[in-house]
């Protein structure tokens, strides 16, 4: 088997990690979190005096099992996922849970950029779709046209008329 580059190895480790946390947290799932020793002090008082932010409306795909799995906790499910977010969210910016990118609430001049460049191109695309809609349009409104004039021709010949 050939050796590892470091980035193959890190991600390697990554994984191994984040098999073992979901495991853990399984387990304290199966046999309750409240009073665990694994869950910080501070995330008990966040349950105690939960902030309240803005919410946003968002549209999101999750897998199937996923929600299944928040569902079957009952009601609430969608601030139960918000909350394990929420929670995820502070361990990152906390530095209990590290990875590879760093977490900015900015987005770098280069993302700003590649975020406009997607905006334009999907109003030239808008806008070419529109163009060619109306284009359509308007060779089917020519088509008619000249299908009338057609049959108005037809008619006024079998009736004996000049066309």
């Amino acid at each position: 088997m050939p050796a590892l580059t470091k980035a193959e190895r890190d991600r390697a480790i990554a994984y191994h990690d984040l098999a073992c946390t979901m495991r853990d947290l399984e387990a304290d799932l199966r046999w309750g979190l409240n009073g665990s020793l694994r869950i910080p002090r501070d995330w008990q008082e966040m349950l105690r005096e939960p902030a309240l932010p803005r919410k946003v409306k968002l549209t999101l795909r999750l897998d199937e099992d996923v929600v299944a799995f928040f569902r079957a906790m009952g009601g609430f499910h969608l601030t139960r996922m918000n909350r394990v977010l929420r929670s995820f969210m502070l361990t990152r910016l906390a530095g209990v849970a590290t990875g590879p990118e760093m977490v900015g609430y900015r987005p770098t001049a280069e993302e700003e950029e590649r975020s406009l460049r997607r905006e334009v191109l999907a109003l030239v695309e808008r806008e070419h779709e529109a163009r060619a809609a109306a284009e359509h349009q308007a060779s089917d409104a020519e088509k008619r046209r000249a299908r009338i004039a057609y049959l108005k021709g037809v008619k006024a010949a079998k009736e004996g008329k000049p066309g």
